[in-house]
């Protein structure tokens, strides 16, 4: 009731990778963390690329998210049968996840789906990731409108740094926060703030974003993006 968040969530992210994945690849296998996220986003990809057309070819494969040999996991992701493998992971178990897969010939026979983080940690935690094609929900050279352009121009000058993956969340909740203090005349109260956020309209990093009333997610683009 009392949460509004400019963030994506793991459907949006599948929803926009799947559209892309299914025109490319018709079977697959997924391996997802052992714990909420994982499983979240494990269900989130199931639906939507199965809704585009995809087929799961086996259940999901949860690891431990604190695994560092993925031998037995990429085996039996290489044993499959399908022709691409999506992976949901966050942290450092990446690296080992990828090397097993660059050791057990997976990422010769099998492509790759999963969400870029940026253009720093990608070729780093996927060898293979230069030239390669996914979805991400922000990049700071993807959205054209005014509001990204203010927080390119600024944020290199301040930090030494182009804006992040989560830089435009941040300027996109902010200026979430301040439109609705317009739209209440200073008012923070909670129920003041809920009545105008609900159904809300306002032009962000990323473009327009509209928070749907019934759940308060923000509905947004998201990026198809190749990496360079």
């Amino acid at each position: 009731e009392y949460t509004f968040r400019t963030s994506r969530n793991n459907y949006q992210d599948a929803i926009n990778e799947c559209a892309y994945l299914t025109k490319q690849y018709k079977t697959f296998v997924q391996i997802a963390p052992d714990y909420a996220f994982g499983r979240g986003s494990a269900a989130a990809f199931r639906d939507a690329c199965t809704q585009n057309g995809g087929t799961f070819v086996m259940d999901d494969i949860f690891a431990p998210a604190d695994t560092t040999d993925f031998t037995p996991y990429m085996e039996q992701i290489a044993n499959s049968g399908a022709e691409a493998y999506i992976v949901t992971w966050a942290g450092g178990g990446f690296v080992g996840l990828m090397q097993a897969a660059v050791d057990l010939g997976v990422t010769e026979t099998m492509s790759l789906g999963a969400t870029f983080i940026d253009n720093v940690l990608m070729p780093v935690w996927y060898g293979n990731a230069v030239g390669s094609t996914s979805g991400i929900l922000y990049h700071y050279s993807a959205p054209k409108n005014p509001a990204n352009d203010f927080l390119v121009a600024n944020t290199k000058p301040r930090y030494a740094v182009n804006p992040d993956l989560f830089d435009g969340d941040g300027m996109s909740a902010a200026i979430m926060l301040v439109e609705a203090l317009k739209l209440t005349g200073g008012d923070t109260s909670a129920e003041a703030l809920i009545g105008v956020m609900e159904g809300m309209t306002f032009e962000g990093a990323k473009g327009t974003y509209y928070i749907r009333p019934e759940d308060h997610v923000a509905i947004q683009d998201m990026y198809i993006l190749k990496l360079l």
